[in-house]
């Protein structure tokens, strides 16, 4: 499947389709406007009827629900969809003009016919980039703390000017020019998230961004599916190195052996973050406070200071360092970069921990799941759970392809090994992870597996209701974003849980 249309599938994940609409994104105002010449140029598109050359746009919209008065409507569509067929309610709702792949003899409004709609959302993306040359852009990619160090860079960044961000994890062929197309000659920064499932993505997405500063934060099994093994990730994840452009600065984890693999020979300014020695932007001396995040000693050259982060888990000192390092490639102070970490705050369904109104401990970190990120929530959890009992809560981990049975038995062994004290596991592999945590010592009486959500809620609410979960103990709720684990939290307040005793 080509690049674009995987895409747009994957818009289908995201957007609601129905009597009253089509969308997928937001809406924000685009200053400066788009003349219907640059909209053509961009796309290298072709004009459906005789239109006035001085006409002009007031946003690119991907949204018809979103579309307002002047706006253009660009259609976007996926297996199940063809955003065309909103083209007539856009332009009741005000919309001056779309870009469509086909002629559209209904429609009155000016048209621009591309080849492909996802690739002129990228190319309106990249001319807007383009023209904002005061503007730096910084870029990340890695398997795993993308939105997190995005976030950290941007709470430093935010001291030193005007900035703009991928909005939420808005870091695909879609949602990066979505996040990109609202800037304007006010923002200095522009801090940028790019995901992939395939090779050839994140090629794409750095053709469209341009970045100043590329970030590759860490590679690990992720989307095996789609990339087959570690070394297919490497090579995906590495194109933000390779298409960035030769006064690209690099920043890159020397702490990771396949980054390191990547960066073998390159030549332009690098700067590597991460506990060696040979770091130019280096972590030591971490110090996991409990509920209450960690602390570091940040080292850039001859500067050091301590850093107190409220982030769990110590995985997180790296995060802040790749945030240090592209701030530091930026030429931000090292006060300024100290107290923007020091600022930081994390994103909902990230290693959130929440105190519910029955005393229950939660650790949401929902949002997805990989391997290492797996690992990391487990060590994150039991450092502090003080000494209370300690629930293991998790689903899949998907996009895995044929190292899935060996990941998700890896990931079970890793839950007996960290001392939990119960096991519940939801999904295809549930089996495989409670065979591993077997394996690895944890008593069968303590592991439930369970095929759906039905029989997850029937586990939660025994756990709770026999009192071997309590008021001060600590649930860890993990997996892939596909089995949408947030929404066992929510049942956990109920009353007739509050106030049981442990066994």
């Amino acid at each position: 499947m080509a690049i674009a249309a995987r895409a747009a599938a994957n818009v289908t994940m995201a957007s609601a389709v129905g009597a009253m609409g089509f969308g997928y994104g937001f809406a924000t105002l685009q200053n400066p406007s788009w003349s219907l010449k640059q909209v053509i140029l961009a796309t290298n598109g072709r004009l459906c009827n005789n239109s006035s050359s001085t006409m002009s746009f007031r946003s690119i919209v991907t949204d018809s629900r979103a579309v307002r008065a002047g706006d253009i409507f660009l259609t976007l569509s996926g297996d199940n969809f063809d955003g065309a067929d909103f083209c007539g309610e856009a332009v009741k709702k005000g919309a001056a003009g779309v870009i469509t792949s086909r002629p559209l003899s209904t429609v009155p409004v000016p048209q621009i016919i591309v080849a492909d709609t996802c690739k002129a959302l990228g190319d309106l993306a990249a001319w807007r980039r383009n023209i904002m040359r005061n503007l730096t852009v910084a870029a990340i990619t890695g398997s795993s703390g993308k939105t997190t160090v995005k976030d950290m860079t941007a709470a430093i960044l935010e001291r030193d000017g005007r900035v703009i961000k991928t909005r939420g994890n808005f870091n695909n062929l879609i949602g990066l020019p979505l996040s990109l197309l609202p800037v304007n000659f006010h923002h200095d920064y522009a801090v940028l998230e790019m995901g992939m499932n395939a090779p050839g993505e994140i090629a794409r997405l750095t053709e469209i961004a341009d970045p100043d500063i590329a970030c590759l934060n860490n590679i690990h099994p992720a989307h095996l599916a789609g990339l087959g093994d570690i070394k297919g990730v490497a090579a995906a994840k590495g194109e933000l190195l390779s298409y960035s452009r030769s006064s690209t600065t690099l920043v890159v984890n020397i702490d990771d052996p396949e980054v390191r693999r990547l960066i073998r020979g390159r030549r332009g300014r690098m700067v590597g973050f991460g506990r060696r020695r040979q770091a130019e932007v280096r972590g030591c001396y971490p110090k996991v406070w409990g509920e209450n995040g960690l602390a570091f000693t940040l080292k850039i050259g001859t500067r050091q200071g301590r850093v107190r982060l409220r982030a769990l888990g110590e995985h997180n000192m790296l995060n802040g360092l790749a945030a240090a390092a592209i701030a530091h490639a930026a030429g931000i102070e090292f006060a300024d970069i100290v107290a923007g970490l020091e600022s930081f705050r994390p994103p909902d369904n990230r290693l959130q921990l929440m105190k519910l109104a029955n005393g229950l401990r939660v650790i949401n970190d929902s949002y997805n799941a990989n391997p290492a990120s797996m690992r990391a929530a487990l060590v994150a959890a039991r450092k502090i759970s003080k000494g209370g009992k300690c629930a293991a809560v998790l689903g899949d981990m998907l996009e895995l392809g044929a190292f899935s049975a060996e990941a998700h038995g890896e990931l079970g062994g890793r839950v007996a090994k960290e001392g939990f004290d119960y096991l519940l596991a939801m999904g295809e592999f549930a089996g495989i992870m409670a065979a591993g945590a077997v394996k690895a010592g944890m008593d069968r009486k303590r592991i439930v597996t369970c095929a759906g959500a039905k029989e997850m809620n029937k586990a939660l609410s025994d756990l709770l209701g026999t009192g071997k979960i309590a008021a001060g103990d600590l649930l860890l709720i993990k997996g892939s974003r596909g089995m949408r684990m947030e929404r066992f939290i929510e049942p956990l307040n109920l009353d007739e849980f509050a106030g049981r005793k442990g066994d």
